[in-house]
């Protein structure tokens, strides 16, 4: 059977074009996943300076500037006060991420709520005219397909379906919206966002599925980030989930090894409590 899929837009090309540049640009803080998920770590504040200084202010004056003046001691602070889940100093380090993924990742993602998360808006832009498509590890289990090619070749049409019937109805709209506005029907909007097309998009996204690519930023502290991490890199979770989680991990420890060693020592003895 023939693969359909999704026509890629000029809009969809230049998100494809960006993801290539920030790779190319920034090797050590993104990475690809799939042909068009992306991830990107793109700011950091804090380090384990700024939680030791944090954790210290209750009981001394006594503050470091610097990761390379870190004593034993210091270390030894650091693995105690994430061993036993004092956890507010750990709150004092944030990251600001870039996410392209599936609508349906996304929704996993979110309900880690202690975080800010801002996404790209079908109100005012057009889809991403890219979907997910499972490769073969995501759709087999123990080495056994549980979709076939057969299968995966109907998805694809009806994606493809979907996103010609998008782009199909809205120049509809937008040529009946020209026509009325012609003829004095309506009245034309000047300058900012046309109202008539602004809801012309805000209805056909409504058959936009979840398998649809979009984009976000994820800001977010240690603390929360530790949560995420060990829940979402867990055998057990969704295997699309568990890649962006795997990510997310690989380019954190890069920023800030030391912590990022603290952090796997302790999940490795066993945390007391999840924070």
């Amino acid at each position: 059977m023939t693969m359909e899929t999704v026509t890629i837009t000029e809009a969809t090309q230049e998100l494809q074009n960006e993801i290539a540049l920030r790779c190319r640009l920034s090797p050590q803080t993104t990475m690809q996943i799939g042909p068009f998920g992306f991830i990107e770590l793109e700011e950091s504040w804090g380090d384990e300076t700024t939680i030791l200084n944090t954790a210290r202010i209750s009981t001394s004056n006594r503050r470091i500037n610097s990761v390379t003046d870190m004593t034993q001691r210091d270390h030894d602070l650091l693995y105690h006060l994430l061993k036993h889940n004092h956890g507010t100093p750990f709150e004092t380090v944030y990251c600001r991420w870039r996410v392209i993924a599936p609508i349906f990742v996304l929704r996993q993602w979110m309900r880690h709520r202690m975080g800010t998360f801002n996404e790209f808006s079908q109100r005012y832009r057009m889809p991403i005219t890219a979907c997910y498509r499972p490769d073969e590890a995501a759709r087999t289990v123990d080495g056994w397909p549980v979709l076939t090619d057969e299968q995966l070749c109907r998805q694809d049409a009806l994606l493809a379906q979907l996103h010609r019937f998008y782009q199909d109805e809205y120049a509809v709209a937008c040529q009946r919206i020209e026509e009325a506005e012609q003829n004095g029907e309506i009245q034309a909007d000047e300058g900012g966002r046309n109202r008539y097309r602004g809801r012309a998009r805000e209805l056909l996204r409504n058959i936009m599925p979840v398998a649809t690519y979009s984009d976000i930023y994820w800001t977010v502290n240690f603390r929360s980030l530790m949560n995420f991490l060990m829940l979402r890199r867990k055998s057990d979770a969704q295997y699309e989930m568990r890649q962006y989680a795997d990510a997310v991990w690989q380019l954190f420890r890069q920023r800030l090894p030391i912590l990022s060693q603290v952090m796997e020592r302790v999940l490795q003895e066993g945390p007391q409590q999840v924070l």
